[in-house]
C-alpha cells in the first residue's frame, strides 16, 4: 500500500498531530480576518483613571466653588431678600413686600440718576471707545516712539481715582483753575465758568476724568487684538489695491469684533458701577444733576442706612445692566434669523 501523501496528512490529520483545520489541538480558535478583539480591561482601566482624575479635580475646585458661592451667590441672594424688607442694620428687619420697588418707581432722584448714568454710558461708548481705537491704530502703525507713547497712554489707568479726581478738581476750579486761566489767555474768558457748579456742564465735567482714566485700558485691549491680525490678509488686500479706509472698514473692524464687543461691555458696566468720581468731585450736586446710579446706591445704603431700599436699587440696577448688555446680542440673533 502506498504511503499517505503530505497533502492528505494535512487534510485528514497525520503523524504531525495537527488538526484538520491546520491548527494545533487545544489552541484558541482564530479570529476572522478584519475583526478586533474588545479591549474591556483597557477601557475599564481608562474609565477608572478618568474617574480618579475627576475626583481629584473636584476636590481641588471645591474650596474655590464654596468661596465663590458664599461671597457672590450668597450675597446676591441676600440682597434680593433684603429688598423686600425695611431694615437699617440696627433694628430687626420688617417685611414690606414690594413697597421698596414702588417707592423706587416714584423716586425722581433715581430717575435723574438713571438718565445721568445713560448719558455717561453714551460718552464712554461713543467718545472713549473710538478714541481708544484711534490710539491703538496709531500705535499699531509703529510710529516713532510708539513704545514710549504706549506707556504714556496707559499711565492714567494705574493712577488712583482720588488722585485723578483731585487733579481735575484743580483744573475745573473757577477762580484759579487751569482751564479758566487758559480760556482767559486765548481771549475766550466769556466761556469760563464754574464747571462743576453749572448744571449745564457738571455732568460732562465729571465724566471727562473717567474717560481719561479708562481710555488706556481699552487701547491696550484693542492693540493686543490688532497685533493678532493675520498679516497675509492685510498684505493681500494692499496688493489688490484696497485703500486704507476700505481695509479698515471691511477687514480690520470685522476681525476685531470680539475685542470691540468686550470693550463695549466694559464701557456699560463701568458707567453703572462708578461712584467715586461723583463722590469726590461733586457729591451728586448741584441739585442732583451729577447723581448717578452708583452714587445713589452708595448714599442710600451707606449714608442713610436704608439697606432695604438700597437693596431694591441694587436689584433694579442689575436688571437694567443685564437688559442693556443683552440688547446687542438680541439684535444679532434677530439679524441672523432667516427670512421666510
Amino acid at each position: 500500500m502506498a504511503a499517505p501523501s503530505a497533502s492528505s496528512a494535512v487534510t485528514h490529520g497525520g503523524p504531525a498531530g495537527r488538526a484538520p483545520s491546520g491548527r494545533v489541538p487545544g489552541a484558541a480558535p482564530r479570529q476572522p480576518a478584519g475583526t478586533v478583539r474588545p479591549r474591556r480591561r483597557s477601557s475599564l482601566r481608562r474609565n477608572r483613571y478618568r474617574g480618579r482624575n475627576l475626583l481629584v479635580l473636584a476636590l481641588f475646585l471645591l474650596p474655590a466653588v464654596a468661596l465663590y458661592g458664599w461671597l457672590f451667590i450668597g450675597s446676591v441672594g441676600q440682597t434680593v431678600l433684603y429688598s423686600f424688607y425695611d431694615w437699617n442694620a440696627v433694628s430687626d428687619p420688617v417685611p414690606v413686600g414690594l413697597d421698596n420697588f414702588t417707592r423706587l418707581a416714584a423716586d425722581p432722584i433715581f430717575g435723574q440718576a438713571l438718565v445721568n448714568t445713560l448719558y455717561m454710558t453714551g460718552l464712554l461708548v461713543f467718545v472713549q471707545l473710538p478714541g481708544a481705537f484711534l490710539l491703538a491704530w496709531f500705535l499699531y502703525r509703529r510710529v516713532r516712539g510708539w513704545r514710549f507713547l504706549r506707556t504714556v497712554y496707559f499711565l492714567p489707568v494705574v493712577i488712583s481715582t482720588a488722585a485723578v479726581a483731585l487733579l481735575f478738581g484743580f483744573l475745573y476750579e473757577p477762580n484759579f483753575g487751569v482751564l479758566n486761566a487758559l480760556l482767559e489767555r486765548v481771549g475766550l474768558d466769556d466761556l469760563g465758568r464754574d464747571w462743576l457748579g453749572d448744571p449745564l456742564t457738571a455732568m460732562t465735567a465729571v465724566s471727562v476724568p473717567l474717560l481719561w482714566k479708562e481710555v488706556g485700558l481699552m487701547m491696550i485691549i484693542l492693540l493686543a487684538a490688532m497685533q493678532g491680525l493675520p498679516g497675509e490678509v492685510l498684505e493681500a488686500a494692499e496688493i489688490d489695491g484696497v485703500n486704507g479706509y476700505q481695509r479698515l472698514r471691511h477687514i480690520v473692524l470685522p476681525l476685531l469684533s470680539r475685542a470691540i464687543g468686550l470693550c463695549l461691555l466694559l464701557c456699560i458696566t463701568t458707567a453703572f458701577k462708578v461712584f467715586d468720581f461723583v463722590l469726590l468731585m461733586t457729591g451728586g450736586g448741584p441739585g442732583n444733576r451729577t447723581e448717578i446710579t452708583g452714587s445713589y446706591l452708595y448714599a442710600q445704603g451707606f449714608e442713610r442706612f436704608e439697606y432695604g431700599y438700597g437693596s431694591a436699587v441694587a436689584v433694579v440696577l442689575t436688571l437694567v445692566v443685564v437688559l442693556v448688555v443683552s440688547i446687542p446680542r438680541l439684535f444679532r440673533l434677530v439679524m441672523r434669523r432667516p427670512t421666510p
